[in-house]
């Protein structure tokens, strides 16, 4: 376990807790004894009644479940001992287990705790998809994977209780987190819940691929050396967890950004498993159970409102990218043709794909040419570009080549990495192109990294005349050009981003925020564009880095960073302008505006070091501002920023944590 679990070190959790895991009421005894007899083949139901009965209240709540209409039992039954002949073992361990966690756990809170509703119905709910999955897989311990479920998330619960940051008040804040949660808890309270769970899993003996499941529901695991049976394991939580969140199950009341682990395709046949089954064991499950635990069942238009949340934030940030910056493609001795050269032409990756398409048409007389990219999750090609051509309109935008298991020439084109001609000779090929309209296609994939980004398809709609195989090769160079022009307009990007950010914060750096300030100086001179500047400074920095080391030091200027990005406007540019210093140029703005968004800085800024007073215990992180506004008359776009950091001394002087304009 030393070698797959990356668990943190003491020193850090008691940088994070308050308490040490000797004050979380009963759990470790209770929940280690539990999973071990659930776990132990040879245990006999007299011990598993007899751990429960140690506590009354578990042993009350476990026979209101087993008696309940959900399981309509012949007779009542007053003993768990007597259940086990009605259920079976399987099913009173499940229900032992969540009662367990539930009242040793879950129930008992301190003063304002976050809200443990939606915790529980999340955990639930994780718990009987995971359940339902691991059946659908074929998945040899399907009630090992309901356990995981229940347990995935209970670092929450830790982090509640024991954590430094006021767990409740940072959930109460989650509307203005633009990451994951897990992230979020990572950069404001030091540690995510993931690695929390794993710690005191593992430290309470918790069986190994349990803990596993805990660390990487959220993260990368297919890199370690792990067996498939684990991987898979992991997998059926990480999927379950993020059905659980489109079905407006989450583990607090807000919608996140969603994104379905990278492993989880490669390692589970998605197509193979009914989606509708499982999301409706998981409904009649919740909602037999639902009363015991005290919370509402949400309706089916709450459903359809959560899931529409979840799949605009799920669209949003996976709108993304092209290509990363990949090795170096071999060149080939040939001659030079227009399409060869096309993707030279321009750094933008749109003007690249364009100018390739145009340069297949004319150089090898193809009446149409598109772009096939892959949908991993969806396991299908789409067409995300088509070129026009005299009067055919592009109207593939529609078509999607299903990716199942069928061998054809797309999956051989993929796989071999080399062009193939599409007759509709292999399964699945003859409606394809009856959906294109034609009897031949060729398509020809391009490479990044070694791996295929995208398909170029050709073909002769208009006049029907066959493919010539001569032309393989010399598409292929064009392929391969293709790839490489957009590996170097990835890298383009991404070194002039580099460049004209700062390293740390990922926020402008001074030469870029010079460069803006003087187009918005030169802007204001000539059309009588209001803008202005402020300067913010973090009070008393240097205690940071001398009470708590520079990597906290470091952590505090990311969070300010995050909080200046968040609550500026697009047509805003902020800027790391050095040390502990700040800028942002606020366009079409005003004086009184500007005054009115640094306030709203200061205050969010002074919130967040209310969040982490007793993680910076000792020292309160506030920061003071300076605005300055452009006025006519003015000669040099620098005495802007003269101005702002005067008033922000000021504010200094008139005792930190103040907004000045000058």
């Amino acid at each position: 376990m030393a070698n797959t679990l990356s668990l943190p070190k003491e020193a850090d959790i008691k940088k994070v807790l308050k308490k040490d895991d000797k004050d979380l009421p009963g759990f470790a005894q209770v929940m280690a004894k539990m999973l071990s007899l659930c776990n132990d083949p040879n245990a006999a139901i007299e011990d598993i009644a007899k751990l429960v009965e140690t506590d009354p209240g578990i042993t009350a709540k476990a026979l209101s479940i087993v008696n309940s209409s959900f399981f309509n039992l012949r007779s009542r039954v007053s003993a768990i001992s007597e259940a086990v002949l009605f259920l079976g073992l399987d099913e009173i361990k499940k229900i032992c287990l969540g009662v367990t966690f539930f009242e040793k756990m879950v129930k008992n809170s301190h003063k304002k705790p976050f809200d443990r509703t939606f915790f529980w119905r999340h955990c639930l709910c994780v718990a009987s998809l995971s359940q339902a999955i691991a059946e659908e897989i074929g998945y040899p311990s399907p009630e090992d994977a309901y356990t995981a479920g229940l347990l995935h998330d209970f670092g929450r619960i830790v982090l509640d209780r024991a954590g430094r940051v006021n767990y409740a008040d940072f959930c109460k804040n989650a509307i203005n987190y633009t990451g994951t949660l897990v992230e979020e808890e990572r950069e404001i309270i030091g540690i995510g819940h993931d690695d929390l769970g794993a710690y005191y899993a593992h430290r309470w003996g918790f069986p190994q691929k349990l803990c596993l499941a805990i660390q990487y529901h959220h993260r990368c695991f297919r890199h370690l050396d792990l067996s498939k049976e684990d991987i898979q394991f992991i997998c059926v939580v990480c999927l379950a967890d993020f059905l659980a969140w489109t079905q407006g199950m989450g583990s607090v009341d807000v919608i996140f950004p969603l994104a379905l682990h990278p492993g989880i395709e490669k390692e589970i046949q998605l197509d193979t498993i009914d989606f509708e089954a499982v999301i409706q064991k998981m409904d009649e499950e919740i909602e037999n159970t639902s009363e015991f635990y005290g919370f509402e069942f949400p309706s089916s238009d709450q459903y359809r409102a959560s899931l529409l949340k979840a799949n605009l934030k799920l669209s949003a940030i996976n709108s993304g990218a092209f290509p990363e910056k990949g090795d170096e493609i071999h060149e080939q001795k040939r001659s030079v043709t227009a399409s060869f050269l096309a993707p030279h032409s321009s750094l933008d990756p749109q003007k690249i794909l364009c100018a390739t398409l145009k340069a297949i048409c004319k150089d090898f007389g193809f009446e149409r040419v598109y772009i096939l990219k892959a949908a991993p999750p969806l396991r299908r090609l789409n067409v995300v570009k088509c070129l026009k051509q005299k009067q055919f309109s592009d109207q593939l935008a529609s078509h999607y080549i299903s990716m199942g298991n069928t061998e054809n020439g797309f999956l051989q084109c993929l796989r071999n990495k080399e062009p193939a001609i599409i007759n509709g000779t292999l399964p699945g090929e003859k409606e394809v192109l009856e959906k294109f309209a034609v009897s031949q296609m060729l398509v020809v994939p391009f490479c990044s990294h070694d791996k295929v980004i995208g398909l170029l398809g050709m073909d002769h709609v208009e006049s029907g005349k066959k493919i010539e195989p001569g032309l393989f090769s010399s598409i292929a160079i064009v392929a391969n050009e293709l790839g490489r022009a957009l590996e170097n307009a990835s890298a383009y990007r991404k070194a002039k981003s580099a460049s004209l950010h700062d390293g740390m914060t990922g926020l402008l750096n001074r030469m870029a925020i010079d460069d803006l300030l003087k187009k918005s100086f030169v802007k204001a001179v000539n059309e009588h564009f209001a803008f202005c500047v402020a300067m913010i400074d973090v009070d008393h920095f240097k205690k940071f880095n001398d009470m708590f080391g520079h990597q906290e030091g470091d952590n505090v200027l990311k969070l300010i960073s995050k909080t200046l990005k968040k609550m500026s406007r697009p047509t805003d540019h902020v800027g790391r302008y050095g040390g502990e210093e700040f800028i942002v140029i606020l366009n079409d703005t005003d004086l009184s505006k500007a005054v009115v968004y640094a306030e709203r800085i200061r205050t969010q800024i002074e919130h967040l070091g209310h969040l982490l007073s007793d993680r910076l215990q000792g020292l309160g992180l506030t920061v003071s501002i300076g605005v300055s506004c452009f006025e006519d008359g003015m000669k040099r776009y620098d005495t802007l920023v003269s101005k702002a950091d005067k008033a922000l001394y000021k504010a200094k002087d008139a005792g930190r944590n103040r907004v000045v304009s000058g």
